[in-house]
C-alpha cells in the first residue's frame, strides 16, 4: 500500500510543480508519454489512428506483465489502497477465519474420498473458468463500446482515472480556491464501484482482465507454500487465512480458488497473514 501512495503523491507532485507528469491514465516526462494499456487500445478503435509511439508504450507494460506478472494490480494502481480504506478485506478475513475455526469441526483433518475430491475439483475448475471469463466479457464490451460510440466511454467512469480526478479536483480547490462539484460526484462514483460491486478488481475490472491475457505467461515472482510448515499440511487444521486474506480468491495450497496463479498481484497479503510464515516469495 505504501507504494501506491507514493505513486499517488509523485503525480500530486507532478501536478503542483506543472511537470506535465499526467496521471496513470496518460503519464510521461518530456517527449517520453504513455498511456494506459487499455486506454490506448480504447483510443485505437475509438479513433481508428495507429500512434507508434503509444504502441510501443502498449508493448513495454505488456513485456513487463508477461515478466512480472500482474504487479500493477498489487503495487501501483491507487483502486485497492482507497478499497482498504473503505473495505477492509484483510479484517474481514480475519474474521471468516475465527468464525471457521470456532467450529466443531474445525480442527478435524481435511480428508476426501475419490469420488467427492473429483467433484470439488470439477466445481472449482468451472467456477474459476466462469470468474475468468466475466473479465474478459467486460473487456470485450470496454472496447466493443470504444469501436460503436467513437470515444473512449469506459474511461468516464474507470475508478482509477476516478481517483486521480477527485486527487486534482481537491488540489484545484486547495491551491486555486476553485470547488467544484466534482469533489462530490467522482467520490460517489467510486462508492458505488467499489462498495456496492466489491468484486470490481479480481472480476470486474477490464485494465485487470487486460493485463490478466499477458501475466498468464508469467513464470517469475511466484509465491510458494512451505508445506512443512502449513497448518493443513503439517497440523491437519482447517486454516484459509491466506486465502481469504487474498482479494482475488487465490489457492496457493490446493488450487481450488476461483482465482488462478496468473491473477496473482505480488502484493503480499497471503504471506503477511499466514500466522506460520509458511508463504514465501522470491525476494526478501
Amino acid at each position: 500500500m505504501t507504494t501506491m501512495a507514493v505513486v499517488a503523491i509523485t503525480i500530486m507532485i507532478g501536478a503542483v510543480r506543472s511537470t506535465g507528469t499526467g496521471s496513470l491514465s496518460a503519464f510521461g516526462v518530456d517527449n517520453i508519454s504513455a498511456i494506459c494499456p487499455l486506454g490506448y487500445l480504447e483510443t485505437l478503435l475509438a479513433s481508428r489512428e495507429f500512434i507508434p509511439h503509444l504502441l510501443i508504450s502498449f508493448l513495454v507494460i505488456a513485456g513487463l506483465t508477461t515478466l512480472l506478472g500482474r504487479v500493477f494490480c498489487g503495487w501501483i494502481c491507487p483502486v485497492p489502497l482507497v478499497r482498504k480504506v473503505l473495505i477492509n478485506k484483510v479484517d474481514e478475513g480475519q474474521k471468516t477465519f475465527t468464525n471457521s475455526t470456532t467450529n466443531d469441526d474445525s480442527a478435524q483433518p481435511i480428508l476426501e474420498d475419490g469420488e467427492a475430491a473429483k467433484a470439488s475439483c470439477s466445481q472449482e475448475n468451472s467456477s474459476t473458468e466462469k470468474n475468468s471469463s466475466s473479465g474478459l466479457v467486460i473487456l470485450g464490451v470496454t472496447l466493443g463500446s470504444s469501436a460503436i460510440f467513437g470515444f473512449p466511454v469506459f474511461c468516464l467512469i474507470c475508478p482509477i482515472g476516478l481517483v486521480f480526478a477527485t486527487l486534482f479536483a481537491l488540489l484545484r480547490l486547495l491551491h486555486f480556491n476553485e470547488p467544484s462539484f466534482d469533489l462530490i460526484i467522482f467520490p460517489v462514483m467510486i462508492i458505488v464501484e467499489l462498495v456496492l460491486l466489491k468484486k470490481w478488481c479480481s472480476k470486474l475490472c477490464p485494465v485487470g482482465a487486460l493485463l490478466s491475457i499477458f501475466s498468464r505467461f508469467n513464470r517469475t515472482l511466484v509465491p510458494t507454500v512451505d508445506r512443512s510448515r502449513c497448518l493443513e499440511e503439517g497440523h491437519d487444521t482447517k486454516c484459509q487465512r491466506c486465502r481469504s486474506a487474498c482479494s482475488f480468491d487465490v489457492d496457493l495450497k490446493n488450487g481450488k480458488g476461483t482465482g488462478g496463479i496468473s491473477d496473482c498481484t505480488k502484493c503480499r497479503e497471503c504471506a503477511d497473514n499466514c500466522p506460520v510464515q509458511a508463504i514465501r516469495f522470491p525476494w526478501r
